[in-house]
């Protein structure tokens, strides 16, 4: 069995009692949350799906009534790069409060078109003048490329995205600003940037961006131009007052587009984690049109309740303290009270709560059995030195007159009557010593014991007494064994028999029984002689105590033995009675019974 180990020095019951209270606080407020999260992340789940199913929805929209039309108008190649925008301009926005990206992505021709991080588009005369220039920037930008245009977007644009427009820098009197875009030129009017400078009156003023893109290059100055990026805040920003963490929607992005790569490939394989959906429609050549998502819904749940975990935690502190407070009143200060009351050997019985009236009415019991042991020590004490007071007396005062100048005859009386006293007092320290060994609660040896044969023995030592006042014994024995102790048993029933023969009268009768239960052996000692007045019937088992004159030393008794007897039976487990009976004293020993054969 492990031993319980306490703190070297005791703490204070207002803190073992906090510290429990916040725990269970600590549990309560933690699984509460828990619940909210889970709750909140079902719910961004559903918001997600919808946002998925919304788009899809819309670019199934398109490819009926912008995709179809531009190819029967001619468009051909940039039909493509027009759809690619569409779905680039689409995705922008979308679950970005979560920090999550969404990837689209439309069969188109032999290919797709797809959604893009970072895209753009411009007129070189003026805008809505002429052709319209499609910028591809996702082929030379690697993720750090992405993250440093969306970087300086955000710190220069006004609005969504950044503007270049010469036509209304020059009508508001400021300085003439142009684009210059470098790139490869491919079908369709699409530039494959590899670098675009912002000019003001012929001057560079900044360099927005610089790819890796490869080829050769040509040069176009465009006088209004726009690029966007999935990577900026939600639409509406000036992006300078919406935190957003862009590399995790990058990597939610780069997530999602990847799933969808694999859906392409191979419809319906595709592994993703936790947080990636993946829908879209299908025809014998595989995807027609997908949309995948990817959001880490437990970190977005945590962003959005926040605010909730934090005032919930202050006022579950809050709660704490008045509770704290509250138990300090209605219940630390009963116990200080009851404590106080202890030390100065009072108690309070009759407080606000039961347990602690419980606890009083247990300190008044023990106080009062500690003073009851403590009169019964007291008694005891007078009681022996009562005992040796009187063979002291007797022995100084044959021990002098022996001194003196005496006839020799006289002198030997005087030295056996010395001698008589000292067995007396032998007798007594010796069953004082008994009584204490049985008191201190002395290991037994036990073994089966013959108690019949027992019993006959200790009454056949005692024949002599019996004879003396013609006592006619009677037996009722019941043969078998007992699982006892020899020593002890013999002590016990040594002393009943002393007892039973002091007190019959001359010619009396005494009867011995013995006869066993399923659980308990009886042994009873039945003398005929005085009745024993009620108020003094558990009064005999007390060490010294004389229910009259005819119990004192004059029968050679110590007044020990009913009290060894009962010594000895309780250190067994037993219990020991006695009653009245017309013309005589029954005294019954009840012992639990181990073995019998």
């Amino acid at each position: 069995m492990m031993k319980k180990t306490y703190h070297k020095h005791p703490q204070r019951l207002r803190i073992r009692l906090l510290r429990p209270l916040a725990i269970t606080f600590l549990i309560l407020w933690v699984g509460t949350m828990v619940l909210i999260t889970n709750n909140r992340v079902d719910e961004i789940v559903t918001r997600v799906r919808m946002d998925m199913g919304s788009a899809q929805s819309r670019m199934d929209e398109f490819y009926n009534e912008f995709y179809e039309r531009n190819l029967e108008n001619g468009l051909g190649v940039e039909a493509k790069h027009i759809m690619s925008h569409f779905l680039s301009e689409l995705s922008t926005g979308q679950v970005s409060q979560m920090d999550g990206g969404m990837a689209l992505v439309m069969r188109a021709g032999e290919g797709y078109a797809e959604s893009q991080l970072s895209w753009g588009w411009g007129y070189i005369e003026g805008p809505e003048v002429g052709q319209r220039w499609y910028l591809t920037l996702d082929e030379g930008l690697d993720d750090q490329g992405q993250l440093d245009l969306a970087q300086w977007i955000t710190h220069n644009r006004e609005g969504w995205d950044y503007t270049v427009n010469s036509e209304t820098s020059s009508a508001q009197g400021g300085e003439k600003v142009f684009a210059r875009v470098t790139g490869v030129e491919r079908p369709g009017y699409e530039i494959l940037v590899q670098r675009i400078e912002i000019f003001s009156n012929g001057d560079t003023v900044d360099t927005m961006v610089e790819t890796e893109a490869e080829g050769p290059g040509e040069t176009w100055d465009f006088a209004y131009i726009k690029v966007q990026s999935v990577l900026l805040p939600p639409f509406g920003s000036n992006g300078k007052d919406v935190p957003i963490n862009v590399e995790r929607r990058l990597s939610s992005f780069r997530e999602a587009q990847n799933i969808l790569h694999m859906e392409m490939i191979s419809p319906g394989q595709w592994l993703g984690d936790r947080g990636t959906f993946v829908s879209g429609s299908y025809d014998d050549q595989g995807v027609l049109r997908g949309v995948s998502t990817h959001v880490d819904y437990l970190h977005a749940a945590q962003q959005e309740e926040k605010v909730l975990y934090l005032s919930s935690a202050v006022l579950t502190i809050f709660v704490l303290m008045f509770l704290s407070a509250k138990l300090s009143k209605e219940v630390l200060l009963p116990v200080e009270e009851l404590s106080k009351n202890v030390k100065e050997g009072r108690s309070l019985m009759e407080g606000p709560i039961e347990e602690l009236n419980t606890l009083g009415v247990a300190f008044e019991q023990a106080k009062k059995r500690v003073e009851e042991e403590l009169e019964r020590e007291r008694s005891f004490t007078r009681s022996a030195a009562h005992e040796l007071k009187t063979p002291l007396a007797i022995l100084r005062a044959h021990a002098e007159s022996a001194k003196e100048n005496i006839n020799p005859l006289k002198r030997e009386v005087y030295l056996d009557v010395v001698l008589e006293e000292c067995d007396n007092m032998a007798n007594l320290v010796g069953s004082l010593l008994d009584l204490s060994r049985l008191e201190s609660g002395l290991s037994l040896s036990m073994e089966e014991v013959d108690l019949a044969a027992l019993i006959k023995e200790v009454w056949f030592s005692m024949n002599l007494h019996v004879e003396k006042k013609n006592i006619k014994l009677q037996w009722d024995l019941e043969e078998g064994y007992f699982r006892g102790d020899p020593k002890n048993l013999h002590t016990i029933v040594s002393n009943l028999a002393s007892n039973a023969i002091s007190h019959t009268p001359q010619g009396g009768t005494i009867k011995v029984s013995l006869f066993s239960t399923k659980d308990q052996v009886i042994i009873t000692v039945d003398n005929e002689g005085m009745n024993i007045a009620e108020e003094h019937l558990e009064k005999i088992w007390t060490p010294f105590y004389r229910v009259d004159a005819s119990r004192n030393r004059e029968d050679g008794g110590t007044g020990l033995g009913l009290a060894i007897v009962r010594a000895a039976v309780q250190a067994q487990g037993g219990s020991c009675s006695v009653t009245n009976r017309e013309g005589g004293v029954c005294f019954q020993i009840v012992l639990p019974k181990s073995i019998r054969s």
